[in-house]
């Protein structure tokens, strides 16, 4: 079972309702419970957080098993197959349980256990979360659409035509200059973008860890952090071009970003 929860304090139903006809379908078609919390005093008491920062995991008693998993903003899909590790263990644990209960109900689908028993893998890796048809994050990107979302803002929106033709630039030169415009930019682009947000009232609120401007910030940090990373260590060899490999997972990084977090403020912003 999977459970969401809606910690938007200023419309939480209206937007756990635009998820659940974005992504869940029909209420009861599937394990997933989509639920929001309407009064501050409910927020958990316990510490937790956004789901990119980390899951919340729970055994098949109710009991917490983590408060935190690795989060998705710092170890990509490493975080879900750390998550899928765990589950296994828990899994396992409960079908024990369950024998020793002559219980008969499973505590996972069938389809997403091999013959061994074992829990197959069932997290996918978006590179455009907001698809209707995802596409695989794989470590081959080849051909890369580097043509980024309107938000409907005007000077973000331009900012992101130039962050096209920067990725355009880089990817094809893979020279370290052009990596260098394209990080700076970037870093430009971010502060401009997350001024806009707090004066639109994304404001960081008392449970900062459910602040949608925290997770944003925080994103933008890892990615420039990221670029920050490769420049060094070409810049300690004597080969001033960067791998394709590096360059395109920059880029796809950004992509990402924009897709599975600026998407989420078309219409949301006020003009410069």
């Amino acid at each position: 079972m999977f459970v969401t929860v809606c910690v938007d304090s200023q419309k939480p139903e209206p937007v756990a309702r635009e998820f659940q006809n974005l992504y869940f379908g029909t209420p009861g078609s599937s394990s997933i419970i989509n639920a929001f919390i309407e009064e501050r005093d409910d927020y958990p008491k316990f510490p937790t957080q956004l789901g990119c920062q980390g899951l919340l995991l729970l055994d098949c008693e109710g009991r917490i098993a983590t408060m935190r998993s690795p989060a998705f903003l710092d170890f990509r899909e490493k975080a879900f197959e750390d998550v899928e590790h765990l589950l296994e263990a828990l899994i396992a644990t409960g079908k024990a349980q369950q024998v020793a209960t002559s219980s008969s109900e499973s505590l996972v689908s069938s389809e997403h256990v091999n013959l061994e028993g074992r829990l197959t893998s069932i997290a996918s890796f978006s590179l455009n979360a907001c698809s209707e048809e995802a596409v695989t994050l794989d470590e081959e990107w080849s051909d890369p659409d580097f043509q980024l979302p309107l938000i409907q803002h005007e000077s973000i929106d331009q900012e992101h035509l130039v962050l096209e033709d920067l990725m355009r630039t880089a990817v094809r030169t893979q020279e370290t200059r052009d990596v260098q415009a394209l990080q700076i930019f970037f870093m430009q682009h971010s502060e401009h973008e997350e001024a806009i947000m707090r004066r639109s009232g994304f404001a960081a609120e008392r449970e900062r860890n459910f602040s949608a401007i925290e997770s944003h910030t925080r994103d933008h940090k890892n990615i420039v952090n990221f670029a920050e990373s490769i420049l060094h260590n070409t810049a300690e060899g004597s080969d001033r071009k960067l791998r394709v490999r590096q360059v395109t997972l920059l880029c796809r990084r950004i992509i990402e970003h924009v897709f599975t977090y600026d998407i989420l403020l078309t219409g949301a912003l006020d003009v410069d």
